[in-house]
């Protein structure tokens, strides 16, 4: 019978996961994937995944292997694999990938840049954070209109 070896580490099961609820103020750098469903105002750059729940909203960029957006983000997104945008996905930015999934309903509105020869360019997070405004988790107003936490689009 042979022994496995307890020492190796398969680094897809660690995840840091940022839940809802959550708000974080920062750039944010990982060698292991990503999850958000809270509030991020602040870059994250991961070696791995970077997922983006439904419940999940950053305004800053986002750089990783392959990138799933389900939530809301205001900045750019530079993927070095798959990137893949679903129906209540939004961004709101220049998009780099080498390769990349929309499905119907998502929004994109800014560059979009794919290819399997596309070069992805470095992460600058010297720049500050989009985030322009305080984060309000209630973001229903009194009229029932649904707010956006991170204001106009900065370029």
């Amino acid at each position: 019978m042979s022994r496995k070896n307890e020492n190796v580490q398969n680094p897809s099961t660690y995840i840091t996961q940022i839940r809802n609820g959550s708000v974080i103020s920062g750039n944010m750098k990982s060698e292991h994937s990503i999850r958000v469903d809270g509030h991020v105002t602040g870059d994250l750059v991961s070696q791995e995944k970077i997922i983006i729940g439904s419940h999940g909203e950053i305004g800053g960029n986002l750089s990783g292997a392959d990138i799933t957006i389900d939530g809301y983000v205001n900045g750019d997104v530079l993927s070095n694999g798959h990137l893949h945008i679903s129906q209540a996905g939004k961004i709101y930015g220049k998009i780099f990938a080498k390769g990349i999934s929309v499905e119907n309903g998502a929004e994109l509105n800014g560059k979009v840049t794919v290819g399997k020869e596309v070069e992805i360019p470095e992460l600058n997070t010297s720049s500050p954070s989009r985030s322009t405004r305080d984060i309000n988790l209630n973001k229903r107003s009194a009229s029932g209109d649904q707010k956006d936490n991170y204001g106009t689009v900065a370029w």
